[in-house]
């Protein structure tokens, strides 16, 4: 499946999440869910033996938009 703020991969036992939201990964709602949905994805797979997070840009993550969180932006 393809994802706006994530990229997935799954080869050999090896589940790969890549935040894709450079330069500093900032976490929306959106890409949580997305995240959510992937680890989903992952979980009918019986040879998985890892997942890895991993990130673009200069930094793995600043941290959650903040702002979402209080309501300040409107939710899709």
């Amino acid at each position: 499946m393809a994802y706006q703020h994530i990229l997935t991969e799954f080869k050999q036992g090896l589940g790969t999440i890549t935040l894709n939201r450079p330069p500093v990964n900032v976490l929306n709602i959106a890409m949580m869910e997305e995240i959510n949905d992937a680890l989903k994805g992952f979980q009918g797979k019986k040879d998985l033996r890892v997942v890895l997070f991993n990130a673009k840009g200069k930094c793995f993550s600043a941290g959650v938009d903040v702002g979402e969180h209080m309501g300040i932006w409107p939710r899709k």
